[in-house]
């Protein structure tokens, strides 16, 4: 079975009877010879490339140059050591191999324990050669250790699956976690609810309720209270997936420990609060942002994710088409103007908005931002964050901050004709200004501003160009299969028989939803001469549509076609996207 994927306790018992190491192969040797997934060329140029100095590792090169998957690194580490590499998305665990590595431990050096067999406690890890945290871990267990080869992200899933099942039960065993009924004053009623968000199984559930949503890639974790019980749901890709269904007596020990993360009011229960909650995975920071709202059937709880390690990407991994990428690009050198970034709730704009930073970032730039709230945390750039309790808004941030010799402006969203107006102000004075507007498309951002009370001729004069956008479902590559559509689907979007439409199936890496991971459909308008003399006019949509299709501007529509027929997006998505 060498090489193989093992997914049972059975197969990974005669796995481990069977290991053959093959020490003296390279990874580049076994994808080449072994498993024919790349040639000799493309390995020669990677190593070039090391050679030259780029300090990644074989391995992560090849995954990031999509030229293997990261399941078929593994795959090959696990020939070159003989070395079980195991699927745990199909692996069962009983919950007797849970109680011999608590739950803390499992998270501190990331392993899932799978199986007892005799003296020995076979458990998986991402890195089966790390010696060091073998023998910390054999000596606190007292039993002999074999580890085997599986995905850090899988062995997350797996840890937030079990051991929160496991906490649960434990929690539903302890009798002081049962549903209060007091006799005392409310200090002491206070007192216990705090020692009951103490007590280590609810700790732990918490922990792997967070856990799973951020391996999952959720934005959103929702804890929603009912007549009967609790249900928790995460918001993956934009859509919401009920994740698990828990006994309404936790609800209150539960909700009271993130409170008091949260530095919330615990005594209070009929008024929405809002809190924040830093944590650490591995080296990283995730930020939580908290919202405490009262319902008839108890406090719902909604938890923002916010990972910067996600949430702040490079301009290049935004999933703009090649042509809108280097406009974008080439915006971004300008000293002094105005960008927007346009579109509904939901599409992006913020993230879009930390990448375009991020680039600009680099030259060194004095970068000032004004956000409500802040979501993500950049070195090398000042952030403020607009605070309405205090009756600031972003018009008179924004007018200290001119003062402050910025040569970049971030503002978070143009709400009002006051921010419009100062802003496009500051962009007519010699600074690079970016900034969101809730609009549908480019030539209405335009319209809309005018709307507002910008002076057309001063926005002719600032605007440089604006990004609208949505996010689309991308299809599972693991589950997505050729699919065909009717007639009247293909001629609505100008397809053709040798456009190779795809569709998820559904399978355990996306959740059964057939989708998985989200990119932009874009359309990048660039204000040159002939659109500035448009806006100057107050020329209408038609016209002005007209004009900027004729200069190079994709619409929305056609670049979500052209993402359907690389088969990126199903048909379905596309239909129920308004890019229209």
């Amino acid at each position: 079975m060498q090489g193989e994927v093992i997914r049972s306790q059975d197969e990974l018992c005669t796995a481990l009877s069977l290991q053959r190491p093959m020490l003296n192969c390279q990874l580049g040797e076994i994808l080449v010879n072994n498993q024919r997934l790349i040639s000799h060329q493309q390995l020669d140029e990677l190593l070039q490339q090391q050679r030259k100095g780029i300090q990644k590792r074989l391995g992560v090169m090849l995954v990031d140059q999509g030229l293997v998957s990261q399941e078929q690194v593994y795959q090959a580490l696990a020939m070159k050591f003989g070395i079980p590499y195991v699927r745990l998305d199909d692996f069962e665990i009983a919950r007797e191999v849970l109680q011999h590595i608590p739950a803390e431990v499992a998270l501190r050096y990331n392993i899932m324990p799978l199986v007892v067999l005799g003296r020995r406690l076979v458990v998986a890890m991402e890195n089966p050669l790390d010696l060091s945290s073998l023998e910390a871990l054999t000596f606190a267990i007292n039993l002999k250790l074999e580890a085997v080869i599986a995905p850090l992200r899988d062995i997350a899933l797996a840890q937030s699956k079990y051991y929160s099942r496991f906490d649960e039960y434990e929690a539903m065993k302890d009798k002081r976690l049962a549903p209060l009924t007091y006799h005392g004053g409310q200090v002491e009623a206070m007192n216990v609810v705090e020692a009951q968000a103490k007590k280590r199984p609810l700790v732990r559930l918490l922990s792997a309720i967070v856990l799973q949503g951020v391996v999952r890639g959720a934005s959103d974790i929702n804890i929603r209270p009912g007549k009967a019980g609790i249900k928790v749901y995460y918001r993956v890709d934009g859509q919401l997936q009920l994740a698990r269904a828990m006994d309404k007596s936790l609800l209150r020990p539960l909700v009271s420990r993130i409170k008091v993360l949260a530095a919330m009011d615990i005594a209070e229960r009929y008024q929405p609060q809002d809190g924040h909650i830093r944590l650490m995975r591995g080296k990283r920071h995730i930020d939580l942002r908290i919202s405490v709202i009262p319902t008839i059937d108890g406090e719902s709880v909604v938890i923002r994710i916010l990972d910067k390690e996600t949430g702040v990407k490079r301009l290049s991994r935004l999933g703009l088409a090649r042509s809108g990428q280097e406009k974008i690009a080439a915006l971004l050198t300008k000293s002094s103007g105005l960008l927007l970034v346009v579109g509904p709730t939901g599409s992006g704009k913020t993230t879009t908005l930390y990448a375009l930073l991020n680039e600009i970032k680099k030259e060194q730039a004095h970068i000032i931002t004004i956000e409500d709230p802040v979501e993500y945390e950049m070195t090398g750039i000042e952030q403020i964050q607009v605070a309405a309790s205090r009756e600031v808004n972003f018009a008179r941030v924004l007018r200290s901050v001119l003062r402050h010799d910025p040569d970049v402006i971030m503002v978070g969203e143009i709400r009002d004709s006051e921010t419009a107006e100062v802003a496009n102000r500051a962009a007519l004075t010699g600074h690079f200004v970016l900034s969101t507007l809730h609009t549908h498309d480019c030539v209405s951002t335009v319209l809309r501003l005018i709307d507002m009370g910008v002076k057309p001729y001063l926005l002719a004069a600032t605007l440089r160009g604006i990004l609208a956008q949505r996010l689309v479902r991308l299809n599972c590559h693991h589950c997505a299969t050729p699919v065909s559509v009717d007639a009247a689907t293909k001629a609505l979007m100008r397809l053709s028989d040798s456009d190779s439409l795809q569709s998820g199936t559904g399978c355990d890496r996306c959740n059964q939803s057939g989708y998985l991971g989200r990119t932009l459909v874009s359309e990048v308008l660039i204000v040159n001469e002939v659109i500035a003399g448009l806006i100057n006019i107050k020329a209408d949509r038609p016209l002005l549509l007209e004009k900027a299709l004729q200069r190079g501007m994709v619409p929305l529509g056609d670049d979500l076609i052209r993402l359907v027929k690389a088969g990126k997006v199903s048909p379905e998505e596309a239909l129920s996207c308004d890019a229209s």
